[in-house]
């Protein structure tokens, strides 16, 4: 393991080069642009090609195959897996190489670090042991929670951020792992569920060797490290990388637990490991060269939470706050906190609003003008639809491309380009996009514009189904289906509706009351509220059938045809019920 071994003294020098020379602010310096296409070819080079390392007498990891790392932990009596990656498909290629390189044995046990898709989707490739499956409790909540409500759009948002459609030289990796295959993990999601899980900490050993699991909140609220011990060996799941963290992601999500987050490397570094894995990007060796690189990493954490909250309390307004947040001269520069995957103003962004919310005092904040109207009157302030047109022009062909990608955004908003001028603005908005991706090295961003860039020329393809094994639906939480009921309501079908419909579940003895009134779709478990409709039908089905239907793998008229649910009431009615929710 000897490849990251001096990387943080090489990078320093070749970054304090880029950072320093002639800077007489380094805080603001921190916050301007590099050289983006060495910075990122260097950083994926970093990664590297699929490849196992050998990191300690007992563990192995597979990196490169994929956005995260699959590590591997032999025993004498068999073999734990963490993080059987993202798809089957790409889990294909590690599992063969790792069984190549690390001692054969059955498969006793795998543990999930967290539920992100890229760290579970690929366990159903290690299942013929019929291993334990390990995470924490909150494990199931949180998993379906985060794919849940938002799914639809955080799909797309997340094909953006990953750069769905970028060419790889553009895009030679995803900041911290492979470029990802969103397509196998939609078409064949091999995600299985935890067999066993626990809070606090939880010890497994097999054959004398102990693995222990150890609760350590960060980028999710459900996440574990793993320790061996013997090895004096830590993986840290997503704790850390070589990236400033995402403390806040761009395709959308409830704010991290930053708090949290610093808490779970001072878990780490309170272990004294020799030996540290990180779920993505690569393993660090050397007691004293991990603690300075945990202590540096959670000191920029605390440095960003801790000026958010000094600039807030001044008063100062999230836009300019955002902006002005740099690293502290001596975490400048270095490699790991390098902004490839997290970002420092969004990070800022995500702690203000988790905290005191969107209103930042502003009182203009609290009565904005229309967006469309504002910017209608802008552009006439500015000499017109062609004359920004001109404008942004002369910003591309002066490479000031936040000011093209501005006006650009200015004159769609106002919707007043004239007959002709729309094909010629999207493709200039396409072309700022791209003008400016080429000159970040943030990859989550490069990656968003770039998709951007391909949307605005092909359209925004809608999101393939994920396609779900029963193991996985036959857990779903009822709880889950109906929230998610309730905002699939199509609301113009249904502003002159009230009605409602009854759901029984007699094996698990629940019931759920479905009542449409005037473009809201109420959902109360138990008994009905007061106002309630008498039921147009009431369905009457074992939970796991329902599942099947919510889960697209059975069709209403097939369960009913199959004898697997009884109607009281009117089918008929029913069916013109239901049509009024978009449920693909």
């Amino acid at each position: 393991m000897k490849e990251p071994r001096g990387i943080t003294i090489r990078w320093t020098a070749f970054l304090l080069l880029v950072f320093c020379a002639g800077c007489a602010d380094t805080m603001r310096q921190a916050k301007q642009p590099l050289p983006s296409p060495e910075l990122m070819k260097r950083h994926c080079e970093l990664i590297g090609p699929p490849r196992v390392v050998k990191v300690s007498e007992h563990v192995w990891a597979a990196i490169g195959y994929d956005l995260a790392n699959e590590i591997l932990i032999h025993t004498p009596e068999g073999n734990v897996i963490i993080d059987p990656l993202m798809s089957p498909k790409r889990g294909e290629a590690a599992r063969r190489d790792l069984l190549l390189n690390a001692p054969e044995g059955p498969v006793k046990a795998i543990i999930y670090t967290h539920s992100h898709i890229d760290h579970i989707g690929g366990a159903s490739i290690w299942m013929d042991d019929s291993p334990q499956i390990w995470a924490t409790e909150s494990f199931v909540g949180h998993l379906y929670k985060q794919y849940q409500v938002f799914l639809p759009i955080e799909t797309i948002r997340g094909r953006r951020q990953f750069g769905d459609h970028a060419a790889l030289e553009d895009l030679p990796c995803n900041g911290i792992g492979r470029r990802t295959d969103i397509r196998a993990a939609q078409e064949g999601a091999g995600i299985r569920l935890p067999t066993h899980t626990f809070s606090g900490s939880q010890r497994l050993t097999f054959g004398g060797v102990t693995i222990e699991m150890i609760e350590a909140h960060g980028e999710t609220h459900d996440q574990l490290i793993v320790w061996v011990p013997q090895d004096r060996t830590v993986v840290a799941a997503d704790n850390f990388y070589w990236a400033f963290p995402n403390l806040y992601t761009i395709r959308g999500t409830s704010p991290r637990p930053v708090d949290d987050w610093i808490r779970s490397i001072d878990k780490i570094r309170r272990l004294k490991p020799e030996r540290l894995v990180p779920c993505h990007t690569v393993p660090i060796e050397g007691e004293q060269e991990i603690n300075t690189i945990l202590t540096n990493y959670r000191d920029a954490i605390q440095w960003v939470r801790d000026e958010v909250i000094r600039k807030a309390n001044k008063g100062e307004d999230l836009p300019t706050l955002a902006s002005s947040i740099g690293l502290p001269p001596h975490l400048t520069g270095l490699h790991y906190l390098e902004e490839f995957y997290g970002q420092i103003d969004w990070s800022a962004k995500g702690i203000y609003t988790g905290s005191l919310g969107w209103f930042d005092g502003r009182p203009e904040e609290l009565y904005p003008m229309n967006v469309r109207e504002a910017s209608r009157r802008e552009v006439a302030l500015m000499g017109g639809p062609g004359k920004v047109l001109e404008m942004a022009d002369a910003a591309l062909q002066a490479n000031d491309f936040r000011w093209a990608v501005h006006l650009l955004a200015k004159l769609s908003d106002s919707a007043m380009a004239e007959a002709g001028m729309n094909d010629s603005l999207k493709e200039k908005q396409a072309l700022a996009y791209e003008k400016l991706a080429s000159t970040l090295y943030n990859l989550n961003g490069r990656g968003y514009l770039l998709e951007a860039a391909h949307e605005i020329r092909h359209g925004i393809q809608k999101p393939a189904p994920v396609k779900l094994d029963e193991n996985i639906v036959a857990r779903i939480p009822l709880e889950a289906i109906f929230t998610i009921m309730a905002s699939r309501l199509i609301a113009e079908k249904a502003m002159e509706v009230h009605e409602a419909v009854y759901f029984e579940f007699p094996d698990e003895k629940k019931r759920f009351i479905v009542t449409v009134r005037r473009g809201i779709a109420e959902v109360v478990e138990g008994d009905p509220l007061p106002g309630t409709p008498e039921p147009v039908a009431t369905l009457v089905t074992d939970a796991l059938t329902y599942r099947k239907m919510a889960a697209k793998i059975m069709s209403p008229v097939k369960a009913l045809a199959l004898r697997k649910i009884k109607v009281q009431g009117s089918w008929t009615g029913f069916l013109a019920w239901n049509s009024r929710f978009d449920l693909d």
